[in-house]
């Protein structure tokens, strides 16, 4: 039981900084990523950050998790499960060690960020209509 609850408020602190993550910029839009972590599966893109990630990135290796940049639409899904020991930045998600986001994309933009999981440190999201 006390293993959910950590992991309950894990998902719930990332899903804050997430939050917070997307409301700042400097006058461009804003992400409005909707949790969607009751709505279960397929969704339209799924990632895993496997155990050992941060390990190779220390050793300066590219672990080839995430892409520099992806296109999405309103209304897809985006599931990214954190199995690594370390936290990971993608762009305006901050995915805790252990936990799993995933949410509905609700606001069109682009969205540019540090990707802690690749080698450009970069991670472009652009969300059309």
């Amino acid at each position: 039981m006390r293993s959910r609850r950590v992991t309950l408020v894990a998902t719930a602190l990332a899903a804050v900084l997430t939050a917070a993550a997307c409301a700042g910029g400097s006058g461009g839009p804003t992400a409005s990523a909707t949790p969607v972590t009751t709505v279960p599966g397929p969704y339209d893109y799924e990632y895993v950050i496997p155990e050992g990630t941060a390990y190779l990135i220390s050793a300066g290796e590219d672990p080839g998790v995430m892409p520099a940049s992806l296109d999405v639409r309103l209304g897809e899904t985006i599931r990214i499960v954190n199995d690594d020991v370390q936290s990971h930045t993608i762009g305006t998600f901050y995915v805790l060690a252990g936990t799993t986001l995933t949410y509905r994309f609700a606001a069109a933009g682009v969205f540019e960020g540090v990707c802690s999981t690749n080698p450009t440190d970069t991670f472009i999201l652009t969300v059309t209509e």
